[in-house]
């Protein structure tokens, strides 16, 4: 190429940069060798000067995610909550504790704090007459060694097997790994074993026994002291801990014995505050008189349930030996000393002083704050399912009357009892069901002075277990009767005699059962039997060792337990 077509490129090239602003262009001279330089411009021109190359943006360092460190001996239930919460939270997993930002170990270091807490429960079949266990005791049958009152064996889940292995070291060949969906039939099998289990897997076909004379199923029970407790802690980065407790407060897995999600309810025989009691109460100038020693028992319970069969009227004027029973109204100071929230009124005393006086006995209940249900003014407002929340649970309360009298039902126009339909009673379970995490349905059925239910009332109480009630109890019956449980979560209570009333010719009609159910989120756990004795026509006394024993094994005799 000649020094006329270089010229001729070099021009072009610098005609395009005066579109950008340079005006000039000369032939290039030969630069002296080795040195490269550019041509000067004329006077005049523009100097032609490289483009400084940019100086690059510093580059963002995109920050760590947060590491989390799991102990290989964390719980095997928590382990996919913990794994999902670290993918939500964009946490990666740390190959050591010492590198990771939070840590989760079943040791407790100085700075960590409670993360999770696991409660676990002994149990043994509902009849037993054992309460309470050493918690030495128990760590004894677990290496192996069996009890003094004859306890060999030791039923667990493969899940609890883990949890106390890590607790209590390898275990002895007498502790018995059962799936969890058979560990109350093998326990019921065995009455030479005992189980032990979660807290909120306990089922009413079990009993709860005390550890150490530490009651779980108390509300107030120290868990601190109380010894089948596993515990996670967690240590670290305080904000990242504080998402990682609260995530697992949300999937309700920070516990499983929330106080929070707890109920207590009880439930009573047969109260009718009349006749001779009501001489009683009137001689002693006490209208809270029968609730003297048992009230503060049953006003600790979150709700308390009576069954009442008499009408509160001013018109009352008491009599004795007779069938026409009422009450006075100042008599209602017995229900508030025992803290009653609810009323079931399907009793076949009712109307004895006629409907004015059930009229007035519902003002009354109503006025002191008593939600009551299975009874009303009217048929509509008697067949309504009472529904009520407490503790997070949800409960659902009827009840019906196929006793009778006819008089004592229930119409459009006149208050009574709700009256025994079958079909009707199907359609209000299933409300109930629909609206409620458990079903309660009273029964007034015939009465019978016998421990053994008859027929009659089996196929009633057990049809309405089979169509959406959870527990279905007698509350007609003036001595207690038998237990069944249809299903390991389902019971039936044949009758619990009398709570509040002034039968004292023998000693059957003296008994009575009060019963304390423990209700934990959404579920029904456990149903606990608390014997009663009457004495001196007006007063109901909870019943010695020895008394309590005498009567539940007519009970469980009745109810053909073995």
């Amino acid at each position: 190429m000649n020094s006329y077509t270089k010229y001729g490129i070099v021009c072009t090239f610098l005609a395009w940069l005066v579109l950008v602003g340079l005006t000039h262009c000369a032939p290039a001279t030969k630069a002296p060798t080795g040195v490269v330089t550019t041509n000067p411009i004329p006077t005049g021109g523009w100097t032609l000067v490289p483009k400084p190359e940019a100086t690059p943006k510093p580059t963002k360092t995109t920050p760590r995610p947060p590491t989390l460190f799991l102990n290989q001996n964390i719980p095997a239930a928590l382990r996919p909550a913990l794994a999902e919460i670290a993918e939500q939270l964009q946490v990666d997993a740390a190959q050591n504790k010492a590198s990771a930002d939070v840590a989760i170990d079943v040791q407790r270091s100085p700075d960590a704090r409670v993360l999770t807490e696991r409660v676990y429960a002994v149990a043994d079949w509902f009849p037993s007459e054992r309460v309470n266990i050493g918690s030495e005791e128990l760590l004894n049958l677990w290496q192996g060694v069996p009890s003094a009152d004859g306890i060999t064996t030791l039923l667990v889940s493969p899940e609890t097997l883990a949890d106390f292995t890590d607790l209590w070291g390898k275990p002895a060949l007498n502790v018995q790994t059962v799936a969890a969906d058979k560990l109350v039939e093998t326990l019921w099998a065995n009455h030479a074993a005992l189980a032990l289990l979660p807290f909120d897997q306990l089922v009413p076909k079990v009993k709860a026994l005390r550890v150490d004379d530490l009651d779980i199923l108390a509300r107030d029970a120290n868990t601190d002291a109380y010894p089948l407790v596993v515990r996670t802690f967690i240590s670290g980065d305080k904000n990242l801990t504080e998402k990682i407790r609260d995530a697992l407060t949300e999937k309700n897995l920070a516990t499983n014995r929330n106080l929070e999600r707890m109920t207590k309810l009880i439930m009573t025989g047969v109260t009718a505050i009349s006749r001779t009691m009501a001489f009683k109460i009137d001689a002693a100038g006490d209208n809270a008189l029968p609730a003297r020693v048992v009230g503060d028992v049953l006003a600790a319970a979150d709700l308390t349930m009576v069954s009442n069969e008499t009408p509160f009227s001013s018109n009352c004027v008491p009599e004795l030996g007779t069938l026409r029973l009422c009450g006075k109204p100042q008599y209602i100071e017995t229900l508030k000393l025992a803290g009653v929230d609810l009323i079931s009124s399907t009793g076949n005393h009712m109307n004895d002083f006629g409907i004015d006086a059930f009229r007035e006995t519902l003002d009354a209940f109503a006025a002191n704050g008593f939600r009551v249900y299975g009874g009303g003014r009217n048929l509509d407002e008697a067949s309504r399912v009472l529904t009520v929340e407490d503790h997070g649970n949800k409960l659902a309360f009827l009840g019906m009357n196929s006793f009778g009298p006819k008089s004592v039902w229930a119409t459009a126009e006149r208050p009574g009892a709700q009256p025994y339909d079958v079909d009707k009673l199907h359609q209000e379970l299933a409300e109930a069901r629909a609206n409620a995490d458990v079903v309660f349905l009273d029964m007034q059925a015939d009465e019978t002075y016998q421990y053994e239910p008859i027929q009659a009332n089996k196929d009633k109480f057990r049809d309405g277990i089979a169509n959406g009630a959870d527990v279905v109890t007698g509350v007609m019956a003036h001595q207690p009767q038998a237990i069944e449980f249809p299903a390991a979560d389902k019971i039936i209570f044949y009758g619990l005699g009398n709570l509040f009333f002034d039968q004292m010719q023998s000693d059957n009609v003296r008994q009575g059962l009060v019963v304390r159910h423990t209700i934990y989120n959404g579920k029904l756990l456990q149903s606990e039997l608390l014997p009663t004795l009457l004495y001196d026509y007006v007063q109901p006394r909870w019943a010695t060792p020895d008394q309590a024993r005498e009567i539940l094994d007519l009970v469980f005799g009745a109810s053909k337990f073995k």
